[in-house]
Parts: C-alpha cells; sequence; structure tokens
C-alpha cells in the first residue's frame, strides 16, 4: 500500500510538472486566418472566418501537456460576396441565428515527426460534435522583431470537414451539383508569449 501511495504521488508530481512546463500562448490575430475552400459547379470558391478566439497551451517538450480550444464567430464568414455570406449564415447552410459558434476542444496531443504532431479532440458544427484528428506543424519561437520582451512561434494545418457530417446544408444544393461536400480548411497562425 505505501508503494502505491508512493507511486501516485509520483505521478502527480510529473503530471503537474508537466502542465506548468507548457507554455501559454496568446493568439495574434493580426496574423492568423481560418481560411476554406469547397467546390462550386467546376472551380472552388475561397472564404475566411475573420473573428475567432483560442486558448493555446503547448510546448514542443512536452506535447502531451499542451491543450488548443478554438471558438469561431459563424456570422464572420467571408466570401467576398455578400449575397454568399448572406446564403452561407441562413438556414440552408450555417443558421448561424440559431447557431452562433463553432468550436473545437482538444483532448490530446502527439508528436509524429520532426516539426509535425498530431492534435485530438472534439469538432462542434451547429448541432453536431465529432471528435477528430488533426495534423499540424509547429515552426518553433523566435524574438519577436517588433517587441524584443515576446517571442513569436507559428501553427499551422490543413484538413478536410465533411459538410453534412455536421448539417451544413441538407444535401439539396450537392444532388444539384452546385455546391460540394468537403471543405478544405486552413489555419495559419502566429501567437505570442512573454519571454
Amino acid at each position: 500500500m505505501k508503494t502505491l501511495f508512493r507511486s501516485l504521488i509520483v505521478f502527480s508530481l510529473f503530471f503537474f510538472s508537466s502542465y506548468a512546463s507548457a507554455s501559454q500562448w496568446t493568439t495574434d490575430a493580426d496574423h492568423s486566418e481560418i481560411r476554406f475552400k469547397i467546390k462550386h459547379i467546376l472551380t472552388t470558391v475561397s472564404g475566411q472566418f475573420t473573428e475567432f478566439s483560442g486558448n493555446l497551451l503547448f510546448d514542443p517538450q512536452t506535447p502531451e501537456a499542451g491543450k488548443f480550444d478554438f471558438t469561431v464567430n459563424v456570422k464572420s464568414v467571408d466570401t467576398n460576396n455578400g449575397k454568399r455570406d448572406n446564403h452561407l449564415r441562413s438556414k440552408d447552410f450555417f443558421d448561424a441565428d440559431k447557431f452562433p459558434q463553432m468550436t473545437f476542444t482538444s483532448s490530446q496531443i502527439h508528436h509524429l515527426k520532426d516539426n509535425r504532431y498530431v492534435l485530438e479532440g472534439v469538432m462542434t458544427i451547429k448541432d453536431v460534435s465529432q471528435k477528430i484528428q488533426i495534423e499540424f506543424e509547429f515552426f518553433p519561437p523566435q524574438p519577436h522583431p517588433f517587441d524584443k520582451k515576446k517571442n513569436v512561434a507559428g501553427f499551422q494545418t490543413n484538413f478536410i470537414i465533411p459538410r453534412l457530417a455536421y448539417h451544413v446544408g441538407d444535401g439539396k444544393f450537392l444532388k444539384m451539383g452546385v455546391v460540394g461536400s468537403d471543405v478544405e480548411v486552413e489555419i495559419a497562425m502566429e501567437a505570442l508569449t512573454k519571454k
């Protein structure tokens, strides 16, 4: 029993010290983007979500201690076409008045190779929450050129979201051959931390 108790103490110290060593990053919104592309008839339409926030806790030395949580304002969708943006906000797609946010909450982070990692978590869009895996690349921190008291690092990822699996549309426009089913998402993010 004493041996078990000591083991639990050692595990707890390791667990909490790992979390303590993970770096807290602040998203640099002016230099971060959530972009997307989707097929429209024969070509593609691209756009972005301009309003989002994130909680980033990450250290490449202890990736298992990290945590990535994001919230996206659905009404901030911007495809450079006001009529199309309003259609995307409507009940035909996002139903933004009823479901104003999309969220991602991480559960685990694993190191793959070099600066590549796998992020596991739950993506919630509209009334659907699903577990997903996202690979991302981490660009190691360096002194910020304009603020020597801070370091800047980068995070970048590309992944596919099957929109119908999240009830973003009912398949009507897919059957018409107007809007594709898979959305290509690219997130490019700079983040800051104090030295």
